[in-house]
């Protein structure tokens, strides 16, 4: 089994300076997916070709970390394939996202994250398809919220964690410590066998 790292979009090192600062952190094996850079009037686009590349790659029972619009490709990928869990860093979804039912998902939002607010409006003002198909919210500000006994929201602002941090990407400025924290979560929440 394969935990795979996603990155989300505006991103033009492969996501090295986001998901890929948790790989030193994270096992069993960690797969890295580029879909390369895209800014907002192509993202479309390169998501559905990364959805139909990491379709080809990921495995049943693989496991997923994705950032901020990675996670709406993880999303779309678990409505697919079972996967085994799904880890979202400020993900860039609706609050009321619904996941598959028996799939362990580990939200980590952070309540200062203003840029996911801002794709939230973003979304309503040019919805990719006229109807808002694109699934962009703010829930990496909130967590989610629709009910699910399988979905962990954490807030990485809260001062009671060792290292709390600040805005969009700030879980990747302290990469061992909540590399650390997701690489337990995957170990212990991961789906054994078919969902």
């Amino acid at each position: 089994m394969a935990t795979w790292l996603i990155h989300g979009f505006n991103v033009g090192d492969g996501g090295g300076g986001t998901v890929g600062r948790l790989y030193p952190h994270i096992s069993p094996i960690v797969c890295e997916y580029s879909y390369g850079w895209s800014g907002l009037l192509g993202l479309a686009w390169a998501n559905r070709r990364a959805v139909r590349g990491l379709m080809q790659r990921i495995k049943p029972g693989d496991s997923i970390v994705a950032h901020s619009n990675g996670c709406l490709i993880a999303w779309q990928i678990a409505q697919v394939i079972p996967v085994s869990s799904v880890v979202c860093i400020n993900p860039a979804l609706r609050r009321d996202t619904r996941w598959p039912k028996e799939l362990p998902v580990l939200c980590m939002h952070n309540s200062t994250d203003w840029v996911v607010q801002l794709g939230r409006a973003w979304s309503k003002l040019f919805p990719f398809d006229g109807i808002d198909t694109q699934g962009w919210g703010a829930a990496g500000r909130y967590g989610f919220t629709a009910p699910s006994k399988k979905v962990t929201n954490f807030d990485t602002a809260m001062g009671w964690w060792g290292k709390p941090v600040k805005g969009h990407s700030g879980v990747f400025r302290e990469p061992e410590y909540w590399g650390g924290i997701i690489d337990k979560w995957l170990t212990t929440a991961t789906v054994k066998g078919p969902l």
